[in-house]
C-alpha cells in the first residue's frame, strides 16, 4: 500500500506474498509445543492439555490471519483514502509520519550499518556469541544459577502432618494437636485452622490412609499472598520456633505447603529387598547420612515399629488333641471380631447378625489369655494349655514392592536448600589420592571411588536403594523429555526444508536456537528465579517461536537472491527489510507474557520460569538473528564456496547462486 497498489490490491498480494511463511511460523509453533506431550509422570500429567490448546488457538488465529484481517486492513485503507482527514485523523497521521521517519529515517539505516559492519567480521562476531552462551551455561554448571525440579513456590494452605508414637491415646494426641493449633493462630498470617485427629488422607488422592489414634492432620489456611509481608515457608518457620521444646515426645512432624505443583516430599528413597534386618540396617544409614547434610531436616521412614500385638504359638500338646493352627485362629477371631451366626431382611435391606465376646472382656487383655477353645471331639480347652502367647511389638503397617518388602526414607530441605542438589551429592562419586612409592619418587594418583549410594549398595548387596518420589518424577520426565525435543527439531526441520527447498538453510535456521538460551540464563537471574522443569519446557517451545524470526528474514532473503544480488547486499537488505516485523513479533510475544512474569499470586508462581524463558529467551534470540543469523549464513556460504573449489580446483562463479 506504502508503495501506491490500491488498499484492497494491497491487501491481496501481501496476504500472496507471506501465506506460506506464515503457515509456516504456526505450524513450527505447533510442534515446538509437542515434546509435552511425551513427558511423563505428574508433571507430564499437569501439562499434557497445553499443546492441544496452543494448536487450537494457533489454527484459529492463522484461519484470521489469511482469511479476516486482510479484508479488514483492505477496507480500512480503502475508507481512509476516500475519507475527509478530521482533527484525530491529522494528529494520528503527524505521528504516524513522526514514526516513519524515526523508524526508516533512523532505526533501520543504523541496523544496516552495524550489521554490514559485523558481516565483514562474521568469524569474530559469532565467536562473541558463542562466547556469551558458553559464559551463561558456565553459570548454571558452577551452580551460580540453580536448577531445581519445581520450586519451593509461595502457598495460602499448610498441611501439618502429626505422627505420635503408636499407643498413644487420642486425648495425648489431641493435646500436642492444640499446642499446634495455638501456635499457628499466633502467626498474623493465619486466617483459619482446622483438625482431624485419628485419621490421615492422602491430599492428592483424597484417600484415608490410616485411622490410629496417635495420627492426625492440622490445616492451616493463610491469608491472601498479597495481603501478607512474609511467605509461607517463613510462617512455618516460625510455628517451628513458637513450638520448640514444647513437643518433643512427636515421633514425626511434616510442613506441607500446598503450593499448585506437584507435592510430595523433597527427597525420597526407597529400600527394598528380602531380608528385614538388613533393610532396617540399610535405613539406618542412610537417615544418618541425610543429617549430615546442612538444611535437611525431619527425616523418617514409612517403617512403624510399635503396634502392640498378642502372638500365639500352637504347641505339640494341641496337636495331639487334634488342633490345628488354622482352627485355633478361626476361633480366636470368631472370640474378637465375631462370627456371622444369621441374616435377616428388615427395612428393606438385608441385617447380619454376628456373635462375639462383650466389649469389656475383648478389651481385657487377661480375658483373651484365659479364653476356652473348643477341640474337634468337642471338648473345652483353656488357650493356655494348648498355645504359648506373648505381646509383642511389630510393624503397623507392611509394605511390599513387587513382593519384596520396603521402607521408604522421605526428608525435607530448608527453602534455599535445593533437593537436587543434595541428590547430586548422594550419587557424586567421591575421589581419593592414592600414593605409591617407587624407587625414583614417590607419586600420587587420584582414584575415582564410589558414590556414598553406591557405597551403601556395596555394603548391603541383598537390598536395593532407589530415588523414588519427586526424584522418580524428575527421572521420568527428563527421560522422556530429550526424544519428544529431537522430534520436535525434526518435523521443524521438515517444515523449513519443504518451504525453502533446501537441506542446508534450516540446520542454519535451528543453529540459531541455541543461542536463546542466552536469555533465558539471563533472565532468570535478572528476576531472581531458579531453573525449573518449567523453564526447559518454555525453551522447547521457545525453538518454535524463535524459528519463526529466523524464517521471516530468510524468507526475505531468499527474495532478494531471486532478484539477482549479491550474498552481502541481500543480507543487508533482508535485515533492512524484516527489522520492524521481526521487532512487532518479539515484542508483541514478550508484552503477552509480561502480565504472567510479574504476577504475583501463588497459582502463577508455578508457571512464571516457563514464561520467562520464553519472554528473555525471545528477546536474546531477536538480537542474535538479527545480527548472527546474517553471519552464519555467510560463513555457510564461504564454507560452499571452499567446498566448490576443493571439488572444481577452481573458484565459484561469481553469478552462481548458493
Amino acid at each position: 500500500y506504502d508503495q501506491g497498489t490500491p488498499a484492497l490490491g494491497a491487501a491481496v498480494r501481501g496476504t500472496q506474498q507471506v501465506l506460506w511463511p506464515v503457515v509456516a511460523t504456526v505450524l513450527t509453533s505447533i510442534v515446538a509445543f509437542l515434546p509435552l506431550t511425551f513427558v511423563k509422570g505428574r508433571i507430564g500429567d499437569l501439562l499434557g492439555a497445553l499443546p492441544l490448546v496452543v494448536a487450537c488457538a494457533l489454527a484459529v488465529s492463522l484461519m484470521e490471519a489469511i482469511l479476516i484481517l486482510p479484508s479488514h486492513i483492505g477496507h480500512t485503507l480503502a475508507k481512509r483514502d476516500h475519507s475527509k482527514p478530521h482533527r484525530f485523523g491529522i494528529a494520528i497521521r503527524q505521528a504516524e509520519k513522526w514514526r516513519d521517519h524515526f523508524v526508516l529515517g533512523r532505526v533501520i539505516p543504523a541496523y544496516g550499518w552495524v550489521v554490514a559492519h559485523l558481516l565483514r567480521h562474521r568469524y569474530l562476531t559469532i565467536v562473541v556469541a558463542l562466547a556469551t552462551l558458553i559464559i551463561s551455561l558456565g553459570l548454571v554448571k558452577g551452580k551460580r544459577l540453580d536448577f531445581t525440579f519445581y520450586p519451593d513456590s509461595d502457598a495460602e494452605n499448610i498441611i501439618v502432618d502429626l505422627r505420635m508414637p503408636i499407643g498413644t491415646s487420642i486425648g495425648w494426641t489431641n493435646r500436642i494437636v492444640t499446642l499446634i493449633e495455638e501456635a499457628a493462630r499466633s502467626q498474623d498470617e493465619t486466617l483459619n485452622v482446622s483438625s482431624v485427629i485419628g485419621k490421615r488422607s492422602n491430599i492428592d488422592t483424597g484417600i484415608t490412609e490410616t485411622f490410629a489414634t496417635h495420627v492426625s492432620q492440622i490445616f492451616i489456611e493463610l491469608k491472601f499472598v498479597e495481603q501478607r509481608v512474609r511467605e509461607s515457608s517463613q510462617v512455618i518457620s516460625a510455628i517451628r520456633q513458637a513450638l520448640n521444646g514444647k513437643i518433643d515426645d512427636v515421633a514425626q512432624i511434616t510442613f506441607t505447603e500446598m503450593s499448585g505443583g506437584p507435592g510430595g516430599p523433597d527427597i525420597s528413597i526407597r529400600v527394598s529387598g528380602k531380608h528385614l534386618a538388613d533393610i532396617n540396617a540399610a535405613v539406618a544409614e542412610l537417615k544418618q547420612m541425610l543429617a549430615t547434610y546442612d538444611g535437611v531436616f525431619d527425616i523418617a521412614d514409612d517403617s512403624d515399629l510399635g503396634q502392640s500385638e498378642l502372638q500365639i504359638n500352637i504347641n505339640p500338646t494341641a496337636k495331639a488333641q487334634g488342633f490345628s493352627t488354622h482352627e485355633v485362629a478361626r476361633q480366636v477371631r470368631g472370640f474378637l471380631y465375631g462370627i456371622d451366626a444369621h441374616v435377616f431382611a428388615a427395612e428393606q435391606e438385608d441385617i447380619n447378625v454376628r456373635v462375639r465376646l462383650h466389649e469389656q472382656t475383648r478389651r481385657s487383655l487377661f480375658a483373651i489369655q484365659n479364653i476356652w477353645v473348643i477341640s474337634p471331639t468337642g471338648q473345652s480347652v483353656p488357650l493356655t494349655e494348648i498355645a504359648t502367647i506373648k505381646q509383642r511389638e511389630t510393624y503397623a503397617t507392611i509394605k511390599r514392592i513387587d513382593r519384596k518388602r520396603a521402607v521408604t526414607i522421605t526428608a525435607y530441605t530448608a527453602p534455599r536448600t535445593n533437593p537436587e542438589t543434595i541428590v547430586a551429592q548422594l550419587n557424586q562419586v567421591v575421589q581419593t589420592r592414592k600414593k605409591y612409592s617407587t624407587k625414583v619418587a614417590s607419586i600420587q594418583q587420584v582414584v575415582s571411588g564410589l558414590s556414598p549410594i553406591d557405597q551403601l549398595r556395596q555394603k548391603f548387596p541383598h537390598v536395593e536403594i532407589t530415588f523414588s518420589g519427586r526424584q522418580q518424577q524428575l527421572a521420568d520426565a527428563f527421560g522422556s523429555l530429550p526424544y519428544g525435543f529431537l522430534v520436535a527439531l525434526l518435523m521443524i526441520y521438515l517444515i523449513l526444508a519443504w518451504l525453502f527447498s533446501s537441506y542446508l538453510l534450516p540446520i542454519v535456521i535451528l543453529l540459531a536456537v541455541p543461542f536463546a538460551i542466552i536469555g533465558v540464563v539471563w533472565g532468570h537471574l535478572l528476576f531472581g528465579y531458579q531453573l525449573t522443569f518449567l523453564s526447559l519446557i518454555g525453551f522447547v517451545a521457545l525453538s518454535g517461536i524463535v524459528v519463526n524470526d529466523s524464517l521471516i528474514f530468510v524468507q526475505s532473503f531468499n527474495k532478494q537472491r531471486k532478484a539477482g544480488h549479491d550474498i552481502l547486499d541481500s543480507l543487508i537488505a533482508a535485515g533492512r527489510a524484516r527489522l520492524r516485523p521481526i521487532l512487532l513479533t518479539t515484542a508483541t510475544t514478550v508484552l503477552g507474557l509480561t502480565p504472567l512474569i510479574l504476577e504475583r499470586s501463588f497459582q502463577a508462581k508455578f508457571l512464571i520460569p516457563m514464561a520467562i524463558s520464553i519472554a528473555m529467551g525471545l528477546m536474546a534470540a531477536t538480537v542474535l538473528v538479527l545480527i548472527v543469523l546474517p553471519c552464519l549464513i555467510l560463513v555457510l556460504d564461504d564454507a560452499m564456496r571452499a567446498a566448490y573449489c576443493l571439488w572444481y580446483g577452481s573458484s565459484r562463479p561469481k553469478t552462481a547462486k548458493g
